[in-house]
Order: C-alpha cells, then sequence, then structure tokens
C-alpha cells in the first residue's frame, strides 16, 4: 500500500483532488494522507468582491479568523464523510505556518503527492502554474501528479519517452506506484525531428523492462519539429481519457519540459493528470 499525500487548501477544497484521491486509493490501494496546509500570510479572499483579505481593526480581525476557522472545519468534515463513504485508508494532517516547507517534508515521507493544478496559497499569484506549483515540482522529494479541476477516471497512460535516464526513471516510478493496470491503455509516445527515425531509443532495454510489468504497449513514434505542439495535439485528439507520464531535468527534449515556459504549457493547456517524476 502506497502513501500518498493529497495536498488541500481547506479553505477552497479541491474536489476533484479528494475525487483522485479516492481513485488512487480504489483503484490502486494507496493509503491516502491528506495534508491540510495553511500559511501565514494567505487568507480567505471576499467571496463577494474577489478582493484581497484586508484588516482594519481587531474586530475584524477576530471575525476573519473565525470565519477561516469554520470553514477549514468544514472542509475536513465534508472530507472525512467522503472518504469514509467511500471505504478509503486515510489520515488527515493540518501543516500550519509555512504550506511550501511543510509540503517538502511531508515529501520525504511519501510515495507520491497529488495536487490540483490550480493551487497557489497566495492572495495574489493568479499564474497558471503558480509559483507555489513550481516550486513543488522542483522541490519536494517524491513524485507528483498534478490534477486538472475536473475528475475524469483514467483510460489510457501515456509514457512520455526519449530515451533519456529521466523518461525511463519516470516509468520506474510509475509503474513501482501503480501496478495494476490491466483495464487500461499503455503508450510510449516519442517526440523526434529525425524524420528517419523508426525505432525507439534503446527499445530492446524498453522492451525488457515493460513486457514484466505490462502485456500490451502501444508504441508511438511522431516527427515534429515542436516537441511541446506535437504533443498536446496528440493527447488533445485522443478519445481515451489519458493521463501523461514524465521525467525531469536532465539535458533532453522530454526532460526539459519542466523548464518554467514549457511547464506553463503542459499545465495551462492540458486538462489531464500529469505525473512527474525526477530524481
Amino acid at each position: 500500500m502506497n502513501k500518498v499525500i493529497a495536498a488541500l487548501d481547506a479553505l477552497k477544497l479541491s474536489e476533484s483532488t479528494v475525487d483522485y484521491a479516492v481513485y488512487l486509493a480504489k483503484e490502486f490501494d494507496a493509503h491516502i494522507v491528506a495534508a491540510f496546509l495553511e500559511d501565514m500570510v494567505y487568507h480567505e479572499r471576499s467571496t463577494d468582491t474577489g478582493d484581497a483579505f484586508v484588516i482594519t481593526n481587531s474586530l475584524e480581525m477576530d471575525a476573519a479568523i473565525k470565519k477561516e476557522e469554520h470553514r477549514r472545519a468544514d472542509s475536513r468534515k465534508k472530507l472525512q464523510a467522503k472518504f469514509d463513504a467511500e471505504g478509503v485508508h486515510y489520515n488527515i494532517h493540518t501543516n500550519k505556518v509555512l504550506a511550501l516547507e511543510s509540503l517538502i517534508k511531508e515529501s520525504h515521507y511519501a510515495d507520491l503527492i497529488l495536487i490540483d493544478e490550480n493551487e497557489s496559497f497566495s492572495n495574489s499569484d493568479s499564474s497558471k502554474p503558480s509559483q507555489f506549483i513550481r516550486s513543488v515540482l522542483s522541490d519536494v522529494d517524491c513524485p507528483v501528479m498534478v490534477v486538472p479541476t475536473e475528475f475524469k477516471q483514467v483510460e489510457k497512460f501515456v509514457f512520455a519517452y526519449d530515451g533519456s535516464p529521466s523518461s525511463v526513471y519516470a516509468i520506474r516510478q510509475f509503474g513501482y506506484l501503480f501496478p495494476h493496470t490491466q483495464n487500461q491503455q499503455l503508450e510510449i509516445l516519442m517526440i523526434s525531428n529525425d524524420k528517419h527515425t523508426n525505432n525507439l531509443p534503446d527499445q530492446h532495454l524498453l522492451k525488457e523492462l515493460l513486457k514484466r510489468k505490462y502485456t500490451s504497449v502501444i508504441h508511438t513514434i511522431i516527427k515534429s519539429n515542436n516537441t511541446q505542439e506535437a504533443l498536446i495535439h496528440h493527447l488533445e485528439s485522443e478519445e481515451k481519457n489519458c493521463m501523461l507520464i514524465l521525467g525531469a531535468y536532465q539535458r533532453s527534449s522530454f526532460s526539459r519540459w519542466l523548464n518554467q515556459s514549457i511547464a506553463d504549457i503542459l499545465i495551462s493547456e492540458l486538462e489531464i493528470p500529469l505525473f512527474i517524476a525526477h530524481k
């Protein structure tokens, strides 16, 4: 049973993260740790105006704190009711003071972090992905599953592959965490600007690795000079609900996807779960 950290903001509970946590628990027997993160400088925005949190006197401060406490308590109760009804094995952690620092520490003792693509724990950061998400992807100690705002049952797993150690590492990490995928299709996807390439790099070694885990894998090679454009087009044209698995932080076209501009494209353009692993 793997330990999955579901990173949650109790002031605006992500139903998608909760739904994907239930999915991982039921489909892959994961133990869920619901980590409710807080941050000293992050507070609830006004639901009426969308304005930032502003305090003008002590009475307003007390009222705002009580309102946030009630909202956080309601979110925990809602999550507990959902998990209990679905038979999920879970714990709840409340991590106060610094959200990012707390999540990084949690990652030292976890197999996977699950987080909504829109989490920011900020009153001013409206970028996508937020600086919080970028920091999570670069600093945590375990793979990260970034999920869209709407839950969809995963029907197909797509492995981004270019022969680099980082892409193989992501495939291995995924195999450790998601060992039973008989009901889903699997695809190895390579995008190459070499018009004469018809084979995957180290194809015989890759086949040896995959055949011990999966009975059937589709191999796809797309010829293109624009990696991200070809990737997005391929996944958007896919009829099945996909999850993309990729590595990061080594010198190859696929591993450079996690540079800031490419991460923006992937997370903002693809409304599918992204499984990201790096050494």
